[in-house]
């Protein structure tokens, strides 16, 4: 029966993971039929529950955070030979962390216990999920309070976790997370970031995860745009596209038009700008056989709002004539020398 409980904890973990807060609830539930008198066991799966419900919402958020207050109060004295007490302590801190994340100004209480539990269980590859879980509390606490050296060190630590345990997804994840705290840095960082996109996209192209390979090259693009690279930002976005229009997406491929748009707006190449969405919604349009201008028209609202409407009209009027001018020469004959 122990054994049975331990997995449907392990099963509820999953659940949490896979954003599943019923079936969670249930496999939790079993732990409480298979072990009721079990009583780390118990503490760990009524931490657990606390987590799944801050997952559901305000109310549920705040009764599970006065019972996590109520249950920290009533923990008993760690037994450090006993790893399933130690989970459970580890479970309500991380729980406790959660519940303070969804503060307005979250203090640093629960996350100097989350240090606190990091450096006690670091070492122990048994307690890396636990691990893995404290480091993504304690980057996203740094981020909030713009603590840039913690959230570059928790995001460092991160891509070594992932690495270390082939965790593939979570990897890539965590190298774009540091790509994007990087990029805005210095030489050298900028260059670290570049390495982290680079090293994401060949994971996921590896591995098969479509969704984090187009992640990681809307992050190449834009460390290549912060670069001054803007040539091969736009490379990446054009690969985008091409895998938009391969599946079909219609909204990812507008995305990456838009996203094309912006990089060329960046650079200060409005006519690009204009020219990217303008070609674009001509080639959908064809190739929908119906007028897609509505598609485009938010990314041409923000192009106007970033130029001005005049500009941006004296632009359109000037690609206007430069297409009818190649339009033009392309039916002459090659050897008129008009």
């Amino acid at each position: 029966p122990e054994l049975k409980a331990r997995l449907m904890v392990k099963l509820s973990q999953q659940k949490m993971v896979e954003q599943d807060y019923d079936a969670a609830d249930q496999a939790l539930e079993r732990v409480g039929e298979l072990v009721p008198t079990h009583t780390a066991l118990r503490f760990l799966v009524g931490a657990r529950a606390c987590r799944v419900a801050i997952r559901r919402g305000p109310e549920q958020r705040t009764q599970a955070r006065d019972l996590l207050l109520v249950s920290a109060g009533h923990l008993p004295t760690l037994q450090t030979n006993d790893p399933i007490w130690q989970r459970a302590t580890a479970e309500l801190a991380i729980a406790m962390a959660e519940g303070d994340m969804h503060d307005p100004e979250p203090g640093p209480a629960a996350y100097d216990t989350l240090k606190a539990l990091v450096d006690e269980l670091a070492a122990d590859p048994a307690f890396a999920d636990t691990v893995f879980t404290s480091r993504q509390l304690l980057l996203a606490y740094a981020i909030s309070v713009g603590d840039d050296h913690a959230s570059v060190g928790n995001a460092r630590a991160l891509v070594e976790l992932a690495t270390g345990a082939a965790a593939f997804t979570d990897e890539v994840e965590a190298r774009l997370t540091l790509a994007s705290l990087l990029s805005n840095g210095d030489l050298v960082q900028k260059q670290e970031a570049a390495h982290h996109a680079q090293r994401a996209r060949d994971r996921a192209l590896e591995h098969g995860l479509t969704q984090h390979y187009q992640a990681a090259l809307i992050a190449q693009a834009g460390v290549l745009s912060d670069a001054g690279k803007t040539a091969g930002a736009i490379d990446r976005m054009l690969e985008l596209a091409r895998l938009a229009a391969e599946a079909q997406s219609i909204p990812h491929y507008v995305e990456a038009v838009a996203m094309m748009s912006a990089l060329y707006t960046k650079s200060g190449d409005i006519a690009s700008a204009f020219r990217t969405v303008a070609e674009a919604n001509h080639a959908l349009t064809k190739q929908l056989n119906k007028d897609t201008t509505e598609m485009f028209a938010p990314v041409l609202r923000i192009l106007r709002d970033q130029v001005g409407s005049e500009r941006l009209q004296q632009i359109a009027a000037d690609v206007g004539r430069s297409n009818q001018l190649a339009s033009e020469l392309a039916t002459r004959d090659r050897n008129d020398p008009a």
